[in-house]
């Protein structure tokens, strides 16, 4: 009954001896992740900071290429308009100019017809 005794004790002793190791690394574990959360928020932070200026400068800049794009799609719209209205205008013109003329011409041959016979 005496080695019985013993041999528990022992492993008591064993038992808490692990626990409280245990028990340290874990407030070790603890204390190192909060130590990373404390330096992943300070390093967010500071990217964040200096991250700010140049997505406002991207801002601007997109800002102004967006009135160019604007600006030289109205000037194409308009060049294209006006081509449009000439070419249109022309052509009604050319029309009416080359019937003009296939009536001179055929009034001249129907005149020449004539005098032939």
């Amino acid at each position: 009954m005496l080695n019985a005794s013993v041999s528990f004790s022992v492993l008591m002793f064993v038992s808490v001896i692990c626990l409280v190791v245990l028990t340290v690394f874990v407030v070790k574990l603890i204390i190192s992740v909060t130590k990373l959360t404390d330096n992943a928020n300070v390093i967010a932070t500071s990217v964040q900071k200096e991250i700010e200026p140049t997505l406002k400068e991207l801002k601007e800049a997109a800002k102004s290429i967006n009135s160019i794009a604007n600006n030289a799609d109205t000037k194409f719209q308009n060049a294209k308009t006006s081509l449009a209205s000439f070419f249109g205008a022309s052509a009604c013109l050319g029309g009416k100019l080359k019937s003009f003329i296939q009536g001179i011409s055929k009034g001249i041959s129907f005149g020449m017809n004539m005098f032939k016979k």
